[in-house]
C-alpha cells in the first residue's frame, strides 16, 4: 500500500436507481441594503407560439430614495457554476430577445414596492423547441458628482461611486426538451495535502437546463456505518459540464469504504449515481 488512500475502483457504473423525491431548488429572494428583489430565479415551460407574463418584486425597506435601471446579460455557465460571456455562437440560446420589461427604469420611495412585468413571448419556429435563459438585471441609477480637479499635492481624485444591483436567472424549459440527460463524467477520491475529497464531473448531455442536486453515502466496510454527506445544488445547461470537489468528513475512521456519489436531475423515476472503493489508511 502506498501512503497515500487507495482507490480501488473509479467510476466502477453508472446506474439508476428509484428516486424518492424530486430535488428542491430554491426560489428565495435577494436583499441587499435593504432593498430586496423577490424571486431569486424563474423556470418556465413556454410552448412557442405562446407568451406568459411573470413579475419581479423590488421593495425599499429603507428610508430613502433609489432609482434602477432594468436590464438583461446574456450568458453561459463555467465549470464551477459562474456566468461567463457567451461566446458569439452560442446567442441563439439568448432568452433576453424574446422578453420585455415594464418599467425598464423605476424610483422606489422609502417602504414602496414596484412589480417588473415580464412578458416572455416565444416565436413558433422549429429552432425554438429548445432551452433558452438570461439574467435580468436590476442596477441601481447612481448621479455623480463632478471631480475636484483643482490640484492637491498630497490628494488624488477618483470618481468611485457604490451601487446596489440584482440578477435574477430566467430559465425556458420547452416541454419537450429531456432535462434528465445528466452523465457523471468523473467520480474520483482524492488525498491531497491532508485533505479527503471526492472530485466530481458532470455533463448534461441533454438539450433542456437541468435542476440538479446531489451527494455522497458512504457505507464503512468493516462497521457497516452509513452516512450521507454534502448535499449541494446546481443547475446545468445543455451540452456544458459541472465540476465539484465534495469534502468528505474528517471525523472518518480507518479503514475501507464505499462511496456512492448520486446525481438527482429531478425525473419523477430515476436519478444516476457512480460507485467508487477507497480505504482511510
Amino acid at each position: 500500500m502506498k501512503n497515500k488512500c487507495l482507490t480501488m475502483l473509479f467510476l466502477l457504473t453508472v446506474i439508476v436507481v428509484t428516486a424518492q423525491q424530486r430535488p428542491s431548488i430554491p426560489d428565495s429572494a435577494f436583499q441587499d441594503m435593504g432593498v430586496a428583489v423577490s424571486p431569486s430565479s424563474m423556470h418556465l415551460n413556454i410552448k412557442p407560439g405562446t407568451s406568459v407574463t411573470k413579475e419581479i418584486k423590488v421593495k425599499n425597506d429603507t428610508k430613502k430614495n433609489y432609482r434602477f435601471n432594468v436590464g438583461f446579460n446574456d450568458f453561459e455557465m463555467n465549470p464551477q457554476g459562474k456566468p461567463v460571456a457567451p461566446q458569439p455562437s452560442q446567442c441563439k440560446y439568448c432568452l433576453s430577445r424574446y422578453i420585455s420589461v415594464a418599467p425598464s427604469y423605476f424610483e422606489l420611495k422609502p417602504g414602496e414596492e414596484i412589480k417588473v412585468k415580464l412578458t416572455i413571448s416565444i416565436p413558433d419556429s422549429a429552432d425554438m423547441y429548445k432551452a433558452l435563459w438570461t439574467i435580468v438585471t436590476i442596477d441601481q441609477v447612481v448621479e455623480r458628482s463632478p471631480l475636484d480637479l483643482e490640484p492637491h499635492p498630497n490628494r488624488l481624485a477618483m470618481g468611485i461611486l457604490p451601487s446596489i444591483g440584482f440578477g435574477v436567472y430566467i430559465y425556458q424549459n420547452p416541454p419537450n426538451v429531456k432535462t434528465n440527460k445528466v452523465n457523471i463524467e468523473k467520480f474520483q477520491f482524492v488525498d491531497k495535502e491532508g485533505k479527503k475529497y471526492f472530485d466530481l464531473k458532470v455533463k448534461n448531455v441533454g438539450d433542456g437546463i437541468s435542476f440538479c442536486s446531489s451527494y455522497i453515502s458512504l457505507t464503512n466496510l468493516q462497521t457497516g456505518e452509513q452516512k450521507k454527506v454534502n448535499v449541494k445544488r446546481f443547475t446545468i445547461l445543455p451540452q456544458f459540464i459541472r465540476e465539484f470537489k465534495i469534502d468528505l468528513p474528517n471525523e472518518l475512521l480507518p479503514g475501507k469504504y464505499t462511496a456512492v456519489g448520486v446525481v438527482d436531475f429531478g425525473d419523477a423515476e430515476e436519478m444516476i449515481a457512480a460507485q467508487a472503493d477507497f480505504e482511510i489508511k
